[in-house]
């Protein structure tokens, strides 16, 4: 799983149990033979964790599209790693819901908290480390 080129493996120590359970899930899955399966990248964007992969020589393509109409400021796009691949769509799930789970967990210390924003920011804090909320000054108010 981590073997061979890697852009980085970044991530929030709040988020790591989820990371590891997410490997866990994909080496049970992929039983002895492992298809070439490897992380590429693992980041935090827009909030939450983003895990990517490659299998063997596909990869799957995840778009952020910045969306004011959305609730989260942004949608995602993501197509199927490999289509007609049972395995390779497990794959896709697995890494969907913890992707999914990292939106509902203290990136600092894995406690339940919300994705909100933060001086232009999206960050998912618990209550405990959640800066505190600044007022918003509007033209002609002190």
């Amino acid at each position: 799983m981590f073997m061979g080129k890697t852009v980085s493996l970044e991530f929030h120590d709040g988020w790591l149990p989820t990371f590891a359970e997410t490997c866990e899930q994909i080496d049970k899955l992929l039983g002895e033979n492992k298809r070439e399966f490897r992380w590429v990248q693992v980041k935090e964007k827009f909030g939450s964790a983003r895990f990517y992969f490659r299998l063997g020589k596909s990869k799957r393509v995840v778009i952020d599209v910045i969306d004011p109409q959305e609730k989260e400021g942004h949608a995602l796009i993501k197509n199927a790693t490999r289509i007609g691949d049972a395995v390779a769509s497990r794959i896709d799930a697995i890494v969907d819901e913890a992707e999914a789970k990292t939106q509902m967990i203290c990136m600092l210390c894995g406690a339940d908290a919300q994705t909100r924003p933060f001086d232009g920011y999206y960050w998912t804090l618990c209550a405990a480390h959640a800066p505190p909320v600044k007022p918003i000054n509007r033209p002609g108010e002190p």
